[in-house]
Order: structure tokens, then C-alpha cells, then sequence
């Protein structure tokens, strides 16, 4: 009896220790399936018994400064069927269908697309998507013919109005890897986030088949529009603009080119243009070099359209006048193995600072320069907005590269004084030039409406009026007043700048430019052009210069 009471005893004490177990065993599970694994299945919960409609957001125009299209939003039409609602054979919807369709990007000729049609209708799904980017004619032609089970959603395409007409300032839409809308480069890439909008989504619960349940939880969210974009660009400026540089490519054999034209007093960009070029609506047919803008996201050495800015610095110094004589300036000045010359030999012993302009006098740039020297030389680069990004609103902008004050050596400081060995963007260097124009004060330039520039006093007024007048005199009896225009005072200069190829500078090689502002009094605009490789002539000022003035003579009718 005893014993049967302790073997009794000894069971209730393992259920005793087996109970507590078997509850933790018990607690560990459902923490497992309903902390750990909870969120996963109530996912696999909700695919089963809920589907999601994505609702596309329509794109934000870019506008030109009229308000008129530069890039718009078509509302096109995504056609599906509902199988189980067909009242008809398949065969006799595709015939129906293709008496409204037309073939597009899914098959390109009637048979293809009686074809495509069919294939479509074939799969075992009930819900079938059979085209994309109907029409609005051809949506009304199906809806006319009122045949069940077939819907429509909205879609959107982008186009391009004005085909390849400032293409690099707008970039394009394309898809990213997860097949999303995506703006690219320029305008579209720069401000994609605010263009795009916000998609919406429809979240209904459905049976087991598939079949949406009327009375079951339903959810909305509205898409949201994305925002449209008034741009600064003159639609008349910019088409004068392209074809003007188009017709100077070919006259002078250039290999590329560009133009930029810039409001003095607001920074506004008016015009910007590079050849080649490409059409946004069919950036996929173009070789992929053409796609950013050269203004802003290459990098050239500007030659001596850079020294009337090393000019103006060492005059608001106080460092020298516009008479101030050069007395290193009767021939070529050695620095350890190097030897600085003129363009074109020629020496003017104790020439003015005014000649120095007006001759393009390398000599006399390395004379201003060691005026300055590194310190001051390096904090004007600054000033006028070089080694940094401008701010303009295009997608890829690099900020070029100056040296800081103890970097320089005699034969940097000599070369920079002149252009060479220092990079920077066409952006930069108009921005730059404007600084003159716009009286001594730097503005950041600009595509876009609404914002607020960057400004900031660089050069006094003394230094302006003097530099100015340099510039005037450089146009007029320098070496490209054969190209000026009769009663039009201009400020400007000429640069011939050689390009670098892998660690020297190839002679045949230059890019040909012209910058400058007009009227030269209380100007207007600043502009520049740059010729890269013509072959009719190396010198800026028998290429960029003419073209220059060809187009300044069509802004001012």
C-alpha cells in the first residue's frame, strides 16, 4: 500500500515539474507565431484576402517663362479585361477591339497586335491588362461599344512639345530598376522629388476566387498631382539661341558648342544651348554623352576670357590703375623650366594694364597676378564663385577645382592669371563675368522662378567703372572689332583656350570663346559662346566672336 501511495506521489511531482514546462513550451510558441512571425503572416494574410490598386500621380509641367510647355503630362489609357463578366468569345472581342485600336509600343502592325490580343486572353488569370496608353479617341470607341468586363485606368506619358529645344535643361523621365518613374538629369532629375507627386492607392478585400467583396473594409488615398515648374528660359531667346549655334557649329566646323545667356541685374538664365543634342521624348535613340548639360557638368580651362576678372581684382586692390605699366613685359618670363609667352610673340615693353586686355597679353596677366599674389588671387576665385557649385537647378553640376593659397607655385599663379591650368563650367564662368555687369555684386544664377539668389559684393564701384571701360576698349580696338556692331557698346573679351590631352596641350586643339555684356552701360544680358574644335579658324575671335555678335544683333531687334 505504501509503495503504491509513493509511486502515486512521485507521478504527481513530474506533472508538478511538467506543467510549468509545458506552459513555457506553450508561451514560447505563440510569442514565436504571433510576435515573430505575426507581422509576416498577417502580410500573407493580406495578400490573400486584399488587393492593392496603385493610383499614378500625374506629372508636374515645366513651364518657360510665358507659361507655355516645355514638358507636359499626356492622360492616356490603360485598357484590362475581368474574364468572368465576358459575355463574348475571345475571338470576338479581339476583332471588336482591334476595330478601335491602333498597334503602338505593344505589337506594330494589325496582325501583331490581333496576335498580342489573343496571347493575352490566354492567360489563366481572370484579370488581364491587354494594352497600354490608349487614346482618348480610341477609349471612347471601346466604351461605345459597351462591352462588359473591360476597363480603364488612368495612365501618364511624358512628352516634350518642343522636341529636342533645351533638352539638357530639362532632362527626361525613364524608370528606375523597380520599374518607377524617374526624372533624369537636368530640370526632371534636379526636382524629380517635387514634379513626381505622390501615387494614391485603393485597398479592397476580396473572396477566396478573387472576387472583390462589396461590403467589406475598403481604403482610398488620393494620388497628389506632382507641382509644375515656371522656368526663367525665354522660349524665343532659347530657339534663336540653339539654331544660331547650330548654323555657328557648321559655318566654323566646330565639333560642339554652347550659349548661355544670362539677365544681369536677376541672374535668370534666359537661354542656355549646347550642340549636340538630343530629343527628351526619345532619349533611348541618343548616345548617352548628350544627356547632361555641358554648361554645367563639364569642365573646360576658359583662357583668356578669364582675365579681365584677375584684372578687376587687382584694380579693386588698389594694387594698379588702368595706366599702371607692365615692366616685365618685353618678353617672354621664365619661371624654373617654363617659359611664358604672348599668343602671338609680340612684347610691349611697359604696356598699360589697359593693353594688357586689349593685346590679351599673357606676360602682363602674370604681372597683375603677382600684384595680388596667392592669398588674394585665391580669395577672389572664391568671390566669384569658382571651385563651388553654382546652385543652378540641373541634376549633375560639378564644382570644379582651384587651389587654395598654399598650393600655389610662381608658375600656377603665372598660368591661372591666363586661364590655363585652372577648370571651371561655362555656369561658372558667365556667373563670374556677370559679377562686372551686374556692378560688383556675385548673383547665383538661376532656371527657376520663386527663389532667392545668393549675393554678395565682390568688386566696388571704382573697380567696376574702371574695368568696364577696359573691357569696352578691348571690343573696340582689339582683335575682334572687326566683328562688333555698329552703335552697340559692348564689354567684353575674346579667349582661345588650348585643350589638355593627357598631360600636354595640343596647339590644334582650342576652344574659341566670347564673353562679354551689352549695352556695356547698364547692360541687360551677359552671354557667352564657346566653339570647341573649329576648324575654319583656332582664334575666338574669328569664330565665337561673330557668333557672339550675330545673336546680341537678334536679342536687340
Amino acid at each position: 500500500m505504501l509503495n503504491k501511495l509513493g509511486i502515486t506521489h512521485n507521478r504527481l511531482q513530474v506533472i508538478i515539474y511538467l506543467i510549468p514546462i509545458v506552459f513555457s513550451i506553450l508561451i514560447i510558441r505563440l510569442f514565436y507565431w504571433m510576435i515573430l512571425r505575426g507581422p509576416e503572416l498577417q502580410a500573407m494574410s493580406d495578400r490573400q484576402h486584399q488587393t492593392v490598386t496603385i493610383l499614378k500621380a500625374k506629372r508636374g509641367d515645366i513651364l518657360d517663362s510665358d507659361g507655355g510647355i516645355l514638358a507636359g503630362t499626356k492622360n492616356l489609357y490603360h485598357l484590362f479585361i475581368y474574364k468572368p463578366q465576358l459575355t463574348i468569345s475571345s475571338n470576338d472581342l479581339v476583332e471588336r477591339l482591334l476595330s478601335s485600336l491602333t498597334p503602338g509600343q505593344e505589337a506594330s502592325t494589325e496582325s501583331d497586335l490581333r496576335k498580342y490580343l489573343h496571347d493575352r486572353l490566354s492567360l489563366s488569370s481572370n484579370w488581364v491588362s491587354l494594352k497600354h496608353y490608349l487614346s482618348s479617341e480610341e477609349k471612347e470607341k471601346i466604351d461605345s461599344q459597351k462591352i462588359a468586363g473591360l476597363g480603364f485606368e488612368d495612365e501618364y506619358v511624358r512628352f516634350y512639345p518642343e522636341s529636342s529645344m533645351a533638352a539638357q535643361i530639362l532632362g527626361f523621365v525613364g524608370q528606375d530598376a523597380a520599374g518607377q518613374e524617374q526624372g533624369y538629369f537636368g530640370i526632371e532629375g534636379y526636382l524629380d522629388r517635387f514634379l513626381k507627386g505622390r501615387e494614391g492607392k485603393v485597398r479592397t478585400e476580396k473572396d477566396g476566387v478573387g472576387n472583390p467583396i462589396l461590403i467589406g473594409n475598403y481604403q482610398f488615398l488620393h494620388a497628389v498631382e506632382g507641382k509644375s515648374i515656371n522656368t526663367t528660359v525665354d522660349k524665343k531667346i532659347q530657339y534663336l539661341v540653339e539654331n544660331m549655334l547650330k548654323e555657328g557649329i557648321v559655318r566654323y566646323g566646330a565639333s560642339a558648342g554652347n550659349v548661355i545667356v544670362m539677365e544681369v541685374n536677376t541672374g535668370k538664365v534666359r537661354a542656355m544651348a549646347a550642340y549636340p543634342n538630343y530629343d527628351p521624348g526619345k532619349f533611348s535613340e541618343f548616345d548617352k554623352s548628350v544627356y547632361k548639360s555641358p554648361m554645367t557638368a563639364d569642365l573646360f580651362e576658359p583662357g583668356s576670357i578669364f582675365k579681365p576678372l584677375i584684372m578687376a581684382a587687382a584694380i579693386n586692390e588698389k594694387l594698379i590703375t588702368p595706366e599702371t605699366q607692365c615692366d616685365i613685359c618685353s618678353g617672354p618670363i621664365t619661371i624654373g623650366k617654363y617659359s611664358i609667352k604672348t599668343w602671338d610673340e609680340k612684347y610691349y615693353p611697359l604696356t598699360s594694364m589697359t593693353n594688357v586686355i586689349v593685346h590679351s597679353d599673357n606676360t602682363g596677366m602674370v604681372f597683375v597676378a603677382r600684384k595680388l599674389g596667392p592669398g588674394k588671387f585665391s580669395d577672389y576665385l572664391k568671390k566669384y564663385g569658382f571651385g563651388g557649385k553654382t546652385g543652378i537647378q540641373i541634376q549633375e553640376e560639378v564644382a570644379g577645382t582651384i587651389r587654395d593659397e598654399k598650393e600655389y607655385g610662381d608658375i600656377d599663379l603665372a598660368t591661372n592669371s591666363f586661364g590655363q591650368g585652372i577648370a571651371v563650367t561655362p555656369i561658372q564662368m558667365i556667373t563670374a563675368i556677370n559679377t562686372i555687369a551686374n556692378n560688383g555684386k556675385y548673383i547665383s544664377p538661376t532656371l527657376v522662378e520663386g527663389g532667392t539668389p545668393v549675393t554678395r559684393d565682390v568688386l566696388g564701384p571704382e573697380a567696376i567703372s574702371q574695368i568696364v571701360q577696359i573691357m569696352v576698349t578691348a571690343i573696340d580696338t582689339g582683335e575682334s572689332k572687326w566683328a562688333k556692331l555698329v552703335g552697340l557698346s559692348v564689354a567684353g573679351k575674346t579667349g582661345t583656350a588650348q585643350i589638355p590631352i593627357e598631360g600636354h596641350y595640343d596647339p590644334q586643339k582650342t576652344i574659341a570663346s566670347f564673353i562679354g555684356f551689352f549695352p556695356a552701360q547698364n547692360p541687360r544680358y551677359t552671354m557667352l559662346v564657346s566653339l570647341r574644335e573649329p576648324q575654319t579658324s583656332q582664334w575666338g575671335s574669328e569664330t565665337a566672336a561673330p557668333l557672339w555678335f550675330g545673336i546680341a544683333k537678334q536679342l536687340l531687334l
